[in-house]
């Protein structure tokens, strides 16, 4: 069995080839869209309107059956498999901030600042009519918790319960998308060309992800650091972040999940909380208190409803353009996220990981999302700052920025969000830089990691492609759009990667009662 360490030929150790075509098909991709702008943007949109609009529907359906699935998934003695035969290596607070900030990254804080805006300018219609001014806040709110909350992190999840059972109760080796699907169409096929094809989606789907996640991080810190040493905002700017940034995940990625990620994620946890709290105790506290406990509510109340909601009489073309895209927006980050989570969760039972990712997760982002959103809705009340109307006028970029300035110590104020944002964007870039290599490595036992080198070489590739996107100016809602369409053909994957996944966890734990499920876990975590 070959191990990526040792020396020997690399077509033994790592698949060069399809990590060569990869990189070369998504560059092409790059300088196509650049070349043709025209064709590229009324490409793109016919594809947005052929998945939102044609698929948006079952694709709405499709991802409650996910979240009824997994939550369902809980209470069958399978939940009680514990993958690894050992205890868990990370504590729990240090496994669910990697987790968090693997499957959200720099986004969070980029979008925490701007999203509930765009909900305020075309509020979802409520019971089918249009609602008040205050009513629009609120659905505000509550839309961004749904779209960030449980359902989101449902079909991150649904990838990594597949990724865990091939990698610690199969003991299989190849920790890549492809394995996954030998349990329904036969090791040969998942080897062979299938294979590649879904390896090669599984890449572009998150180099494409990631660079766009990158690029448009890369302008916020940007325009912050040009607010808070008082110069001009540049491209050349963005491109310093972006080197400076790949110098950190590099080092990070480097040395190693343990002392780098973990010890980033641990730092940032304390830093967001600092950052929130500061916000909520400066704002008007109970007010903002108030409007997130209620859109937790409404979302509640209203969540089989805002699943479900496509709008066929006003076709308003909100649950097309918001919801629908979010959830396929979730799962093509998905087989990146599941892949990385699974890695990290040696030890851990399936329905720890299920119910972290649904609760953890969704309450990190509804903290996020809603003192910095409640705060400026509470902004705009009292004619101090008006994120709507910044929006309306495209200056979207400006947000975070004046945001900040109107809080008290706003200079200190923003080296703390530059911090968040920064360690956001390492930590997502140095998840991305593992699960690439691991996608081009042939075997990775236990506790090993992907070559450094290889890693570092994707943190290059993963710092280039955004570079070379602002640098040509090719659009990236254009590329965002592109790289959606993978959503279509991974649903038709998930399905059958789950087919050989539920055979062989019927087969291996079938006979077993859930009291026999137990005392394998309880036996195993003594003995380790």
């Amino acid at each position: 069995m070959s191990n990526p360490n040792n020396k020997g030929k690399l077509s033994e150790k790592y698949e060069i080839g399809l990590m060569v075509v990869s990189v070369a098909i998504i560059v092409a991709v790059v300088v196509g869209l650049t070349a043709f702008p025209e064709q590229g943007v009324a490409v793109a949109n016919s594809i947005m309107k052929l998945i939102t609009k044609t698929f948006g529907s079952a694709i709405q359906v499709f991802s409650l059956a996910i979240i009824i699935f997994l939550v369902g998934l809980c209470f069958t003695k399978y939940g009680d498999i514990r993958f690894g035969n050992k205890k868990p290596k990370y504590s729990t607070i240090s496994w669910v901030a990697m987790m968090f900030f693997c499957g959200n990254g720099a986004g969070t804080v980029y979008w925490a600042f701007l999203e509930w805006g765009y909900y305020y300018n075309a509020p979802p219609l409520l019971n089918g009519v249009p609602v008040s001014d205050a009513m629009a806040y609120e659905l505000s709110t509550a839309y961004n918790f749904f779209h960030w909350g449980p359902t989101a992190w449902a079909l991150l999840c649904i990838f990594t319960l597949p990724f865990a059972y091939h990698y610690y109760i199969k003991k299989d080796e190849e920790l890549k998308f492809s394995a996954l699907c030998k349990y329904s169409v036969g090791e040969k096929r998942a080897k062979g060309l299938f294979g590649k094809v879904i390896d090669f989606l599984f890449i572009f789907a998150a180099v494409g992800s990631i660079s766009i996640t990158a690029g448009t991080s890369a302008s916020t810190i940007a325009a912050g650091i040009a607010d808070l040493m008082g110069i001009p905002y540049s491209f050349a700017l963005s491109v310093i972040v972006l080197l400076g940034v790949a110098v950190l995940y590099s080092i990070s990625s480097m040395i190693g999940i343990e002392k780098g990620m973990r010890k980033i994620s641990d730092f940032n946890v304390y830093f967001c909380l600092i950052l929130l709290l500061f916000i909520l105790i400066v704002g008007p506290t109970g007010k903002m208190i108030n409007s997130i406990i209620n859109a937790v509510g409404l979302m509640g109340s209203e969540y089989i409803r805002m699943s479900l909601w496509t709008d066929p009489i006003a076709q308003t073309g909100f649950p097309q353009d918001w919801t629908a895209f979010y959830w396929i927006y979730w799962f093509v980050f998905g087989p990146f996220t599941g892949l990385f989570v699974a890695k990290i969760s040696e030890g851990r039972k399936m329905k720890e990981i299920i119910m972290n990712m649904l609760v953890s997760g969704s309450a990190g982002l509804f903290l996020f999302f809603g003192i910095v959103g409640t705060y400026q809705q509470q902004m705009r009340l009292e004619g101090v700052l008006d994120i709507p109307g910044m929006l309306a006028s495209g200056r979207g970029a400006e947000i975070a920025t004046a945001t900040i300035n109107t809080l008290p110590f706003p200079k200190i104020v923003m080296i703390l969000y530059l911090i968040v944002i920064i360690l956001f964007l390492a930590t997502t870039l140095d998840a991305c830089s593992f699960t690439l290599s691991s996608t081009v490595s042939k075997k990775l036992k236990g506790d090993e990691e992907p070559n450094k080198l290889l890693k570092f070489a994707w943190c290059i590739i993963l710092v280039g492609i955004p570079i070379g996107v602002s640098y040509i100016g090719t659009d990236i809602n254009t590329i965002k759009s592109i790289v959606l369409t993978t959503g279509l053909p991974l649903v038709v994957i998930l399905f059958v990667v789950y087919y050989g996944f539920m055979r062989e966890m019927f087969k291996d734990f079938g006979k077993k009662s859930k009291e026999q499920i137990i005392e394998e876990s309880r036996i195993e975590e003594t003995e380790a």
